[in-house]
């Protein structure tokens, strides 16, 4: 077992006197390696333990959906006011101090669940952003597509902030077949 050990140790010195032909080099490589090969007293060490909670940065989440309820055909003008209990709320997720890029797709019209119906009701829905659900009275317009909001810091929640989005409008139902109508609002949120 020793000359095992003796040949791992005479190779690095071979090469070492191959590639430089300097004494005061082939010394110093000789000390590294010698100083490598004693063993040394075991000393103490300190651990630190590190616990880290990663979050996602951005989360949407769809408080309430906007309902219009059931209604007759030849209602007419029905609309959903800012504040109203079926008006739509999306709770969003971030970090304060972020520019954040939001689209809102909306469909103009809602479609009937049976595709063979080719009769909609017009939909038109407007849009506030807030941070409080109780508080819509305080809420601000959304930006128009492709403009953007900063979040702001709000009390407790440490780097991270919650803003609302409310989704209300109106319909305007004519003469149409009876049967569910509906359609989907798309939410798109980014940071940039």
């Amino acid at each position: 077992m020793r000359d095992s050990i003796r040949a791992k140790l005479l190779l690095p010195l071979a090469m070492i006197r191959v590639f430089h032909n300097n004494r005061q080099l082939l010394g110093l490589g000789l000390f590294v390696l010698l100083f490598l090969g004693i063993p040394l007293k075991q000393g103490n060490c300190q651990f630190l333990d590190l616990q880290l909670q990663v979050d996602s940065e951005l989360r949407a989440t769809t408080e309430q959906p906007l309902n219009f309820g059931t209604l007759s055909t030849n209602s007419g003008l029905v609309e959903i006011r800012l504040g109203a209990v079926n008006m739509g709320i999306f709770s969003i997720r971030a970090l304060e101090n972020q520019n954040l890029l939001i689209a809102l797709n909306t469909p103009a019209e809602l479609s009937h669940d049976n595709p063979a119906i080719k009769e909609s009701i017009p939909l038109n829905l407007e849009t506030r952003y807030g941070y409080s659900p109780q508080n819509y009275q305080a809420s601000s317009m959304l930006p128009e597509s492709g403009n953007s909001i900063t979040v702001a810091p709000t009390d407790g929640q440490g780097p991270w902030s919650t803003f609302y989005i409310f989704v209300y409008g109106s319909i305007e139902i004519g003469d149409i077949p009876e049967g569910t109508y509906s359609d989907e609002i798309f939410l798109s949120v980014e940071y940039f």
